[in-house]
């Protein structure tokens, strides 16, 4: 089912990751911001004011039926419930990531999700690292077997904030919840260890099991010699590193690494994968659209490091701008709900997997 005419836009939620998706869809033609919703009226008044709602509530349903497309930009915890109703309405849905907070939950997004698509909408979950032209080149080098078999993988998403004050103290409300299981955090599995486990599985392929531990260091503080695990009178018990063992479907094995400890990197990016025919690089410090390649003959380049030829591609169209061009033309693209849910089934897994010592588990069906 294609759309004709202009887009009417809406967002739930107005927090900061909002701002980024009302500045994308407004720079996109055929557009409108049609309405805004928050739980705090005054909130979402002064979000649709500066960036140009034409109307502002604190009833959800009221954007859902009064718009074609919808983001869902909540804490992680409402997301499932707010794009069912979402897609009840027949609205076409944007989610921030994760897609839910359980596997339970994932499954029946998936399930409303299919049938949504069988109705002509179009869904899309907002692994935001997509943007990078890296991405779907290297993608592109694995499906079409220039690397070989994949062997062995590394991914790494590492962030500073707890280390430095890069982005501020992280007593600030922006980050201060995502240190407490209580206010609905999954830690930095669920918050960015979901970005790194789409990068890596995006690119190199399924995995079917893996190994996860997690580990929760206590905070530092001014006037705090050895640090503290309670502020304001609530835990932070939410997990700050991950560490994860991964089984590929096809053979391989690999390892993901998330930390909010890494002092001096901000928020690094990067993905390794070697194959029986060659091998890439994405660091995506250097850039979304640079991607290090090494194949053929240079593999066996005297140096001691290969003889790696770095591509500097042409960027991609963005998350955003794909989910606008799916609604315009009805082929649903990457990434949809469904690969929301198949990523909630690996973070299942790395729960099941830390609760158990770290022992293997299989990653279970998500839809």
């Amino acid at each position: 089912m294609t759309h004709r005419g202009p887009v009417k836009f809406g967002v739930v939620g107005t927090g900061g990751m909002a701002g980024a998706h009302a500045r994308a869809m407004a720079e996109i033609p055929g557009v409108k911001l049609e309405a805004c919703a928050d739980v705090d009226g005054g909130r979402a008044e002064t979000f649709a004011a500066e960036h140009g709602f034409a109307q502002h509530t604190t009833d959800n349903a009221r954007v859902f039926e009064g718009c074609d497309a919808v983001s869902i930009v909540t804490p992680d915890r409402f997301h499932a419930e707010l794009t069912l109703a979402a897609l009840r309405a027949g609205a076409h849905v944007l989610c921030e990531k994760p897609l839910t907070v359980t596997l339970a939950e994932a499954r029946k997004v998936s399930k409303a999700a299919q049938l949504a698509s069988q109705r002509g909408q179009v869904h899309m979950i907002n692994f935001s690292y997509r943007n990078s032209a890296a991405f779907h080149k290297a993608q592109q080098l694995v499906a079409s077997g220039k690397l070989g078999q994949v062997r062995h993988v590394y991914g790494r998403y590492l962030q500073a904030w707890l280390a430095t004050d890069v982005w501020g103290p992280w007593t600030r409300p922006q980050w201060l919840w995502r240190l407490q299981t209580s206010a609905g955090s999954g830690g930095v599995l669920g918050d960015v260890g979901c970005h790194i486990l789409d990068f890596i599985t995006g690119i190199a392929g399924d995995v079917d099991a893996l190994r996860c531990s997690l580990s929760t260091h206590a905070k530092r503080a001014k006037g705090e010699a050895d640090g503290v695990t309670e502020h304001g009178w609530k835990k932070l018990d939410a997990n700050d590193t991950a560490t994860i063992e991964l089984s590929f479907t096809d053979g391989g094995d690999g390892v993901a690494h998330a930390t909010r400890w890494a002092g001096g990197l901000a928020n690094s990016v990067g993905l390794m994968v070697f194959g029986t025919e060659g091998s890439l690089a994405i660091d995506l410090d250097e850039g979304y659209h640079r991607l290090r390649v090494l194949t053929g003959k240079a593999r066996h380049s005297a140096s001691k490091i290969g003889d790696w030829k770095v591509l500097d591609l042409k960027p991609t169209p963005s998350i955003y701008k794909r989910f606008v061009k799916s609604i315009k033309t009805g082929d649903n693209d990457q990434p949809d709900l469904l690969r929301g849910a198949q990523v909630q089934a690996y973070l299942d897994a790395c729960e099941r997997s830390a609760a158990d010592g770290g022992s293997k588990k299989k990653v279970l069906k998500w839809c």
